[in-house]
């Protein structure tokens, strides 16, 4: 893939995870690119705030790193991670660095923001009835068959 060619939904669904690897070892502007084009497809609901890891901050461990967090979500955030040369899945993520808890949404083989969303939904949806904890909103989550 070169600078000028663009990214779209197929193509991030295409690539395994070598080629996202091969394309973070580009530099930091490809990587930029590909983070953006994984938050155009996501297209996250307004209540939404949006942030990429760029320089290994969180870790450096995948070529797409999204944090996912909400201003009434103190403590929480939904992670989401591209494949990388270690793991050929898509995983979302949910996170609560109050306790240091990581427990996964969902784990794919194919990203699909249309389903990312429809939890980001739920996950706003169940935070407004009260539901908090990281603990409580996965409960709630699986109960309502929204979590892996």
């Amino acid at each position: 893939m070169t600078r000028e060619e663009k990214f779209t939904l197929n193509t991030l669904q295409s690539f395994t995870g070598c080629d996202f690897e091969d394309y973070l070892h580009r530099g930091e502007a490809f990587r930029q690119r590909m983070s953006g084009a994984v938050m155009n497809a996501l297209q996250v609901p307004e209540s939404w705030q949006t942030d990429c890891e760029m320089r290994g901050e969180w870790g450096g461990a995948h070529p797409v790193h999204l944090r996912l967090t909400r201003a009434d979500l103190s403590g929480l955030a939904v992670e989401l991670v591209s494949p990388s040369e270690d793991s050929p899945l898509w995983c979302a993520l949910l996170t609560d660095v109050r306790t240091r808890s990581r427990v996964p949404l969902s784990v794919s083989y194919r990203f699909d923001p249309a389903a990312l969303c429809v939890t980001l939904e739920k996950i706003a949806e169940y935070t407004r009835a009260g539901f908090t904890g990281a603990g409580e909103l996965i409960a709630a989550l699986r109960m309502g068959g929204h979590a892996a």
